[in-house]
């Protein structure tokens, strides 16, 4: 492959290109959001059927990537990527023509592998390119495009459901994804030259045991994860906490996402400014550091004052600071050991951010929610585990 055709963007062109990708993942969740509840009742259904149409998107995407992540280390990134973008387009418009629920799980599923595959390989186009702090810089831009997803998200599904239709979010991925393969098309340059690319054989995918037995991938990783958990489960906790455990009406729930969304928007540009001064040990420890705060704080407001607005939202977003945090600078220094593997490298730190937290968060939400004590412990088992992981890292780092 010629030199002129490969990736030789700067940093902020970068952030440019990618971003559509890694917002579109984010969107095709929070962009469903509102027509929720209508579904039940149009396709005749129960609402753990529909929560399937999130759990299992958001496991296929985190998953999915074990997969998507080699396959881009053999065959390159412009291409799969480019794949990856019309597979969700697919996914997107069979959603909007489904008329029952199950044809609803399977078309999502369809979706989030597409949306996996833009997100895994934006990620392993950085690491291509850049390296340690500068990596870990981009990467945090890319999150805090992310989001802006549950600031706009429910807005704009709500939007297009009052006059439209349930459907309409659904062909607004479509439109958004065909913008994004077209940007493709049009600017994207292959970041992986054929010379550095893999077999495909059963050893690019044995790669993953060298990885996770990595300590720094796993302390970086692991951060990450708890991070992104804590996310994930306050936004499945914060309609049944707003409207049923606190009574108030069901329209504060968007502020309440948008707030958590901005906060966390907030703590990713902070932490691609500051991350090339302070490096990536010090970032992902410092948001690890907010998190392991914010479940104390959560739980000793809940074990003296009850259940108030306050005690949640204060610490939430708190943690949401932190998970900013911990997942840009947690991607830099997770990859920064795997420059030959960056595909199946981000395809594992995927897995663990998403697949695990989804996991995480499911297994937290088995609990009936009326408090906050679920989310207050789960954040303070997994900041403890980050923490105590960053620190043995750098004992044998300096060792």
């Amino acid at each position: 492959m010629g030199s002129n055709n490969l990736w030789k963007y700067s940093p902020l062109t970068t952030v440019i290109i990618l971003a559509p990708m890694v917002f579109s993942f984010a969107l095709a969740l929070d962009v469903y959001m509102p027509v929720i509840p209508q579904i039940v009742d149009i396709m005749n259904t129960t609402p753990f059927m529909v929560q399937l149409t999130l759990s299992l998107f958001i496991l296929v995407t985190g998953f999915g990537q074990l997969i998507i992540g080699p396959l881009s280390d053999s065959f390159g990134r412009r291409k799969l990527i480019f794949i990856s973008v019309l597979l969700f387009v697919f996914g997107s418009a069979l959603c909007a023509n489904a008329t029952t629920i199950n044809s609803l799980i399977l078309f999502r599923i369809i979706q989030a592998i597409g949306a996996c595959g833009t997100f895994v390989i934006s990620f392993a186009i950085v690491r291509d390119v850049f390296h340690k702090e500068q990596s870990a810089q981009i990467y945090s831009f890319l999150n805090g495009m992310i989001a802006f997803s549950p600031l706009l998200g429910p807005i704009i599904g709500a939007y297009l459901d009052l006059h439209f239709d349930w459907r309409a979010p659904f062909i607004f991925l479509v439109v958004l994804g065909t913008l994004t393969a077209i940007l493709i098309l049009s600017f994207a340059k292959e970041s992986l030259p054929n010379e550095k690319r893999k077999p495909f054989n059963k050893k690019l995918f044995q790669g993953y045991g060298a990885i996770v037995t990595n300590l720094q991938f796993i302390a970086y990783a692991t951060s990450a994860a708890a991070g992104i958990s804590a996310f994930f489960t306050f936004f499945s906790m914060t309609p049944y906490i707003i409207t049923v455990a606190l009574g108030l009406p069901e329209i504060s729930i968007g502020f309440y996402f948008g707030l958590g969304g901005l906060t966390f928007m907030v703590g990713c540009v902070f932490s691609g400014m500051l991350v090339r001064k302070f490096g990536t040990f010090n970032m992902t420890i410092a948001g690890a550091i907010a998190l392991f705060i914010s479940g104390f704080s959560m739980l000793a407001l809940h074990l003296t004052f009850g259940l108030t607005l306050w005690g949640f939202v204060g610490p939430s977003m708190l943690f949401t600071f932190g998970c900013a945090l911990v997942t840009g600078a947690g991607a830099g220094g997770a990859m920064e050991p795997f420059g030959d593997s960056s595909g199946t490298a981000a395809a594992m730190f995927g897995a663990m951010e998403f697949g695990g937290s989804a996991l995480i968060g499911s297994f937290v939400m088995l609990w009936p929610v009326r408090n906050t004590l679920p989310l207050a412990i789960e954040v303070l088992i997994t900041s403890t585990l980050s923490i105590s992981l960053l620190l043995l890292y750098r004992k044998y780092k300096n060792h």
